[in-house]
């Protein structure tokens, strides 16, 4: 019997994309190696807390103190990590003091109250779930509360133990786990990780729809504890507020006036986070064209520079790529296969918001000094128009040699069409690849409009050189698999990529 065109078409795709997520790695359970909290019924296992003579009394906050918690959930086999806690970059809410013995150095007592709708999480789904699915009743328990005292074990001070009654959700119960607490000067650090049962707190997942096929088997039982203080005396400890994410780096910043001939005609970029390179190309502009002298990236922006951004390679500990996509300065992991199995070696980064692009060129100024953002529309097709005299839509012949896009991308092995690496056709006049083809490019849109130009791999003829698209966040984001949709990549516009510009200044060196 013979399988229709369409079914097999469909059955290849299904193994296509089950291969694709075969090969998308595991997270490590946090909560695995870490000492476990030993959980009992209620009790005063402990002296009653007393204020000795001279004692003092450390205020802590979300200033000077943050909790932290993961845990792992499976999914078809995949152990995946979710992040969240309490923290001042996020706002909220601990209360507490921390009395210690100043003539023996030695803590007395600790007492912390944290409001539970204070939480941050890296997902906003997963703070919905938090809140409302089982997991935390705010509503009824908004507090969760600890009161405790420290225990010394044998000859390992400052390490120990800290005991005490821990109550959330409601649920009272006594617990130890380990803690290294050192005084130093006029300052408290109590550090401690360790792994705590859910369910002897009822932190239970009772799904009532919107997260798909989830159930509570699906997570696991201990949970990661994150605990790091660090309270002075006078509670001069403080931290910078975090606000909206800054617009550097989206818009165009003031050029100074260079004469063209000062500037080098290429310039080679090294991100010092992860030593990617990548390579800019000057766009002279004339008198009274309205575009300043600019640098444009001579290729679109590769997976190979955007994805260490994107995954938080540049971080010095693998919880601050949560805390990062928690006050939205990073994306959300992305489904499935983020390069559509086109492949990610020197191919063109696509499917991203125009948002992940800004915050990327704000991620780059950062880490070089230098101004880079997204190119404006006028800056956009200046510098295809300079670096492609032919009038647009150019012809087959001529297409062929530049583009890559309906004609010329299909990919037999793929069964579809497909991107080709950077620099697979031939330059412009300026020596700028893929500005016809491959994907289209964000470009710094005016007030709420969001604009990508130029063609891609799979734009007709007709629309090279002068395609524009403004975002449709409804068709592009259709199939996106769950709610609310994410923010950050577009499932239906696999097509959409970006370039960076930069700003002209006086240099030394070739260098920008």
């Amino acid at each position: 019997m013979m399988i229709r065109k369409p079914v097999a078409i469909l059955v290849v795709v299904l193994v296509v994309l089950a291969l694709g997520y075969a090969l998308i790695p595991s997270d490590h359970d946090e909560a695995e190696g870490l000492s476990s909290a030993v959980v009992s019924d209620s009790q005063s296992a402990f002296d009653p807390i007393t204020r000795g003579d001279g004692d003092i009394e450390a205020t802590l906050s979300s200033k000077n103190t943050t909790i932290g918690f993961s845990c792992a959930k499976t999914v078809a086999g995949k152990t995946l990590l979710v992040r969240g806690g309490w923290s001042d970059r996020f706002g909220s809410m601990i209360q507490g003091t921390a009395r210690f013995d100043p003539k023996t150095q030695k803590p007395r007592s600790f007492f912390v109250k944290v409001r539970i709708d204070s939480l941050w999480s890296e997902h906003e789904q997963l703070t919905e779930a938090l809140l409302t699915q089982g997991f935390f009743r705010p509503q009824d328990h908004p507090w969760a509360t600890f009161e405790g005292v420290y225990i010394e074990s044998g000859d390992t001070e400052p390490a120990g133990k800290i005991a005490g009654e821990f109550e959330l959700n409601g649920i009272t119960k006594h617990i130890e786990f380990p803690a290294y607490i050192e005084l130093a000067d006029d300052t408290l650090n109590i550090t401690s990780a360790f792994s705590l049962d859910r369910r002897a707190y009822d932190v239970t997942f009772k799904s009532t729809g919107g997260f798909g096929l989830l159930t509570d088997q699906d997570i696991a039982d201990n949970v990661a504890i994150k605990l790091d203080v660090k309270a002075s005396w006078d509670n001069g400890i403080d931290s910078k507020a975090v606000g909206e994410p800054s617009q550097k780096g989206n818009q165009p910043g003031p050029n100074p006036v260079v004469a063209v001939q000062d500037l080098p005609a290429t310039y080679t970029q090294t991100i010092p986070a992860t030593q990617v390179q990548f390579e800019m190309v000057l766009v002279p502009t004339a008198t009274g064209s309205g575009v300043v002298p600019f640098y444009v990236g001579k290729h679109e922006v590769t997976w190979d520079e955007f994805m260490p951004w994107v995954q938080g390679a540049d971080l010095a500990e693998e919880a601050l790529v949560g805390e990062e996509r928690a006050l939205k300065l990073r994306p959300s992991s992305p489904y499935g296969s983020v390069d559509r199995n086109f492949g990610m070696y020197r191919r063109p980064a696509l499917g991203m918001s125009r948002m992940s692009a800004e915050l990327y060129c704000r991620w780059l100024s950062e880490q070089t000094g230098k101004h880079y953002r997204l190119l404006t529309e006028a800056e956009w097709a200046y510098a295809y128009a300079q670096g492609n005299p032919v009038a647009a839509p150019v012809s087959p012949a001529e297409a062929d040699a530049i583009a890559t896009y309906q004609d010329n991308s299909w990919d037999d092995g793929l069964g579809d069409w497909a991107t080709t690496k950077i620099a697979s056709r031939e330059p412009n006049t300026l020596g700028i690849y893929d500005m016809a083809g491959n994907v289209a490019e964000w470009v710094a849109g005016t007030g709420d409009e969001h604009v990508v130009r130029g063609g891609h791999f799979e734009s007709p003829l007709a629309e090279l050189g002068v395609g524009r698209a403004t975002e449709d966040i409804g068709a592009w984001n259709r199939d996106y698999p769950n709610e609310p949709k994410s923010q950050w990549w577009y499932v239906n516009a696999r097509w959409v990529g970006f370039r960076v510009a930069c700003d002209v200044s006086p240099t030394s060196e070739g260098n920008p």
